[in-house]
């Protein structure tokens, strides 16, 4: 990978590292589910880039394996996560589930030492 892609990299990943710390943060301290949905969709937009509408589209492993990075699948799935918490408290169970399940799968692809 050229240094200029690697830096790209970093600074995608540390900027959705940021957006995730803040959404927690948001999440636990009350901040309207909504929001934070929309915060969280955004967020993983940011993370997915351009290809951002096909990769929501496919199964997560697969998905995984497209994204080049371990840490960009992991980032997803605990993006993921937050929306999911998000959505469960707007009473929208069987989105949250669903957001559940793809996040497990991305976690898994991404390894335990890439979280």
């Amino acid at each position: 990978m050229s240094s200029q892609r690697e830096d790209y990299l970093i600074r995608l990943l540390t900027q959705a590292a940021a957006a995730l710390r803040r959404l927690r943060e948001r999440l636990a301290g009350g901040a309207a589910a909504g929001e934070i949905v929309r915060e969280a969709e955004a967020a993983v937009g940011e993370l997915l880039g351009r290809d951002a509408v096909m990769l929501r589209a496919l199964d997560p492993a697969t998905a995984a394996g497209l994204l080049g990075d371990p840490r960009r699948a992991a980032l997803w799935g605990e993006l993921l996560l937050v929306e999911a918490t998000a959505q469960r408290q707007l009473g929208q169970a069987e989105r949250a589930a669903a957001l559940e399940a793809r996040a497990k799968v991305l976690l898994r692809a991404a390894g335990p030492a890439k979280r």
